[in-house]
């Protein structure tokens, strides 16, 4: 693998990590809420976590297993939808 194909997989890479993910969480309800949701998912190394209380949206950058999302979610006291 020469220095070019190793800049464009490193390149690759840092595009997926840094893809947006919208899920829909249940059970916000204000500001603190969004605060759990958000700390679980970075804690997991979710990245630029905005949660939404009002309509229910996270979006998120990061690449995680839906397994560690809904766990995430669930240990936050909420419900993936």
């Amino acid at each position: 693998m020469g220095l070019k194909d190793l800049f464009a997989a490193h390149a690759s890479e840092n595009e997926a990590a840094k893809a947006t993910h919208t899920i829909n969480v249940e059970g916000m309800h204000c500001p603190a809420c969004e605060k759990l949701v958000s700390t679980a998912l970075e804690d997991r190394g979710a990245t630029n976590v905005v949660a939404n209380h009002e309509t229910g949206v996270v979006e998120y950058e990061g690449e995680l297993e839906a397994a560690l999302i809904g766990e995430a979610i669930s240990e936050a006291g909420f419900t993936l939808l």
